[in-house]
């Protein structure tokens, strides 16, 4: 994965107030990255942090193609962003961390039956690997409605439908968000020892939390206001930080907690 001097802005949306006002003077706009520039290599694991509105979820976005940036270049396994796309698609798997992409009235089998369609997958191809990802699961509650399901189950449906296609690169937006706290080290130890250990896949994914990012990332990058502040293994932040031995969230507050835009 390279990604090259990435820039994107935002116009935000006109409020209630200034519409009843018919005030459609154009806002200026907001930066959600800045210029941002990194390399991972196949097989590694990025955990991205950041507070509210540092552009983490904005650079998944851009990464999986949901939306393209103003500036600068994206290359994701061998294929360029806005020139081949879908070989790009095919290559990766998202899962977001508001889902509202699920069929509710659906089962969550016809669900991912549904989505193995849109990837192309045949229904014998299909029913194989959506079997497999049940068993790999555990999930025994595939034939009941999605909006029976609880924030768990939807966020374990979330990730499989992500793999359904057995793509190499994940995209994951705070994976374990909404999760109870079984649960969240249940799909924590699933994503370590299956997708990272076992299966080798190359995982990006935002976090809040600070354990959550050392236990399953070999790299480390820190985002604010859409700039990085830092990005590279542990020792290596600690190196920038100049704080030998120092937490990660140490860390993050030295480098990141007090700062402010130009």
């Amino acid at each position: 994965m390279e990604v090259k001097d990435v820039t994107k802005d935002f116009i935000p949306a006109f409020s209630f107030t200034e519409l009843l006002k018919f005030n459609f003077k154009r806002a200026s706009t907001t930066r959600a990255i800045d210029g941002l520039s990194f390399t991972l290599n196949k097989g590694s694991s990025l955990a991205i942090l950041g507070p509210n509105g540092a552009g983490k979820t904005t650079l998944l976005k851009i990464l999986s193609t949901l939306i393209l940036p103003d500036k600068g270049s994206v290359k994701i396994n061998g294929s360029y962003l806005d020139v081949q796309d879908e070989k790009i698609k095919a290559s990766i798997g998202f899962a977001g961390a508001a889902e509202r992409s699920f069929y509710w009235r659906l089962t969550g089998r016809q669900n991912l039956e549904f989505f193995s369609a849109m990837y192309g997958l045949d229904k014998a191809a299909a029913s194989s690997r959506i079997c497999a990802l049940f068993k790999l699961f555990g999930v025994t509650y595939q034939d009941k409605r999605f909006d029976s399901y609880s924030a768990g189950m939807q966020q374990k449906f979330a990730l499989m439908r992500a793999l359904i296609h057995d793509p190499p690169i994940l995209l994951l937006d705070e994976p374990t968000k909404s999760l109870d706290y079984a649960s969240s080290l249940e799909l924590r130890s699933f994503i370590k020892e299956v997708l990272v250990k076992k299966q080798r896949k190359t995982l990006v994914f935002t976090t809040h939390q600070m354990d959550e990012a050392l236990g399953f990332a070999d790299m480390l990058m820190i985002l604010h206001y859409g700039r990085l502040f830092a990005y590279g293994t542990l020792e290596e932040l600690r190196r920038k930080a100049g704080m030998p031995g120092g937490s990660l969230g140490e860390i993050f507050i030295r480098l990141a907690g007090g700062s402010v835009p130009c």
